[in-house]
């Protein structure tokens, strides 16, 4: 083999062998990629449970004054009437579904993997700093040890950054007079959501967001601004002069996470081949380098018909 042949095939064996490397760098990433995407908070979606407010088996409303901007079911209604934007289902088999897929979504919230619990006792989220800067949450699945209770304290919670929140409380729920929860950089009512083993009760003036799903029921004290939901198919839900709205909300961006990282793993796959192909291009060499050698015997072939001519002679004198 000759030394610029040589070359090539090693140029070519390490432009595999960076091929190789560079596949499995891809792959190193796509299954991170992948690995992170499967351990974010994903939104569990409601079914015939979206549309409602408040969904309960008895509610009561005292007085008058409670809106409720979408719609309203229950099986034992109030004495006081809300005023509601969209359908009251009364025990209708709207209503009906809308509390089985009121069960399918907390059992999906209940399975997805805590991202952080939170030490031992009662927790007031507005305080707590073990989960990072104080009063600021970040897209997660934020857990309560056993029989733990949490509230939100005066100073509220602000959750920042788009993706989804799930609070997991094994305990109870509550809120003090005048505490609220924000939003920032992208965060929404939509993509909160409240799962307590124990009765919510928010305080008055709260200013409160999310979806609170609570069969052990819901006491919302007066002139509370909730953007969200109450979702207590099998329990009792109470206003008293409240706003309740449902929000409006898109397709959730943390969907969309999975079919990305998806796309990437075929980036591996396909590197793995330009690796292999290298082997095959060495062993092209060999029968090239035998073309020669077939074509010198040809040129001596010729030499023996030399005798039939009658310059013999001069024709070897000249060969040698």
């Amino acid at each position: 083999m000759s030394v610029s042949k040589y070359l090539r095939n090693t140029r070519r064996a390490r432009f595999g062998v960076v091929s190789s490397v560079t596949g499995l760098i891809a792959l190193t990433l796509s299954l991170t990629v992948v690995s992170t995407a499967a351990h974010a908070a994903t939104d569990p979606g409601l079914g015939h449970a979206n549309t409602f407010g408040i969904l309960s088996s008895t509610y009561t409303n005292t007085a008058s004054g409670t809106t409720i901007t979408g719609d309203l079911g229950y099986t034992t209604g109030p004495a006081v009437a809300p005023t509601v934007s969209g359908t009251t289902h009364v025990a209708d088999s709207t209503y009906n579904q809308a509390g089985i897929d009121q069960g399918s979504a907390l059992t999906n919230l209940n399975n997805q993997p805590c991202t952080f619990t939170f030490p031992a006792g009662a927790v007031d989220l507005a305080t707590d700093t073990s989960h990072g800067a104080i009063g600021v949450y970040t897209p997660g699945v934020y857990c309560t040890t056993a029989t733990s209770a949490a509230s939100i304290g005066t100073a509220g919670i602000t959750l920042t950054g788009g993706g989804t929140y799930i609070f997991r409380v094994n305990g109870a729920l509550t809120t003090v007079t005048g505490s609220a929860v924000r939003f920032a950089s992208g965060a929404s009512a939509c993509d909160l959501w409240w799962t307590p083993t124990q009765a919510t009760t928010l305080g008055a003036t709260t200013t409160f967001a999310g979806t609170d799903i609570d069969a052990s029921g819901v006491t919302i004290l007066t002139t509370i601004n909730w953007t969200g939901r109450a979702l207590a198919f099998g329990g009792t839900v109470s206003t008293t002069t409240d706003t309740i709205t449902v929000p409006t909300c898109s397709a959730s961006t943390t969907t969309t996470v999975a079919p990305t990282a998806t796309t990437v793993a075929p980036t591996a796959t396909t590197a793995a081949p330009t690796a292999t192909t290298v082997a095959p291009t060495k062993k092209t060499t060999s029968p090239t380098t035998t073309s020669p050698t077939t074509t010198s015997p040809t040129t001596k072939a010729t030499t023996p018909t030399a005798p039939t001519s009658p310059i013999v002679p001069g024709s070897v004198s000249v060969t040698g």
